[in-house]
């Protein structure tokens, strides 16, 4: 079965699998089914980063549909990721966990970022209060610009 794509007026109304030789015959019998179905030629698929999406696109022809891949960067809500406090924490590691919570005893704003994220249901990659907690536990020097990109999941 190869995939076809009934065309009606400009329009895709469906696509489906029809088998090649019952597309041949309509075609060399002149059956109108020839030319309402169309076989489906895919563009070449990109490859894509974690910053970008795909979105899909078709071109009618009068003898064919072809699918394009069209690639384009991720709006801000396809990026934001969202975790559990628990999931968060554990994005740390043991070390940085350890490092952090005898940070709390003697820096206000780790103490301060750790109890939002002790009452928080969820912590979101972009929110204005996780963004400037990592940045100033970076800053700090209590993790790397590297690693506070690698626990919010920024490439």
């Amino acid at each position: 079965m190869a995939e076809y794509a009934e065309v009606r007026g400009d329009s895709i109304v469906r696509f489906l699998g029809i088998s090649d030789d019952t597309y041949q015959m309509w075609i060399s019998t002149n059956n109108p089914k020839g030319s309402i179905y169309r076989p489906v030629e895919n563009d070449v698929y990109p490859e894509i980063n974690e910053n970008q999406a795909i979105d899909i696109d078709y071109i009618i022809q009068p003898d064919k549909v072809i699918r394009l891949y069209i690639v384009r960067n991720k709006t801000p809500d396809e990026l934001r990721k969202v975790w559990t406090a628990y999931e968060f924490l554990t994005r740390f590691t043991q070390q940085e966990r350890s490092a952090l919570r005898a940070a709390s005893d003697t820096d206000d704003l780790v103490a301060d970022f750790s109890q939002l994220l002790t009452a928080a249901q969820e912590v979101i990659s972009d929110d204005p209060i996780t963004v400037q907690a990592m940045d100033y536990l970076v800053y700090a020097g209590y993790i790397t610009n590297d690693r506070k990109n690698q626990i919010l999941d920024i490439t």
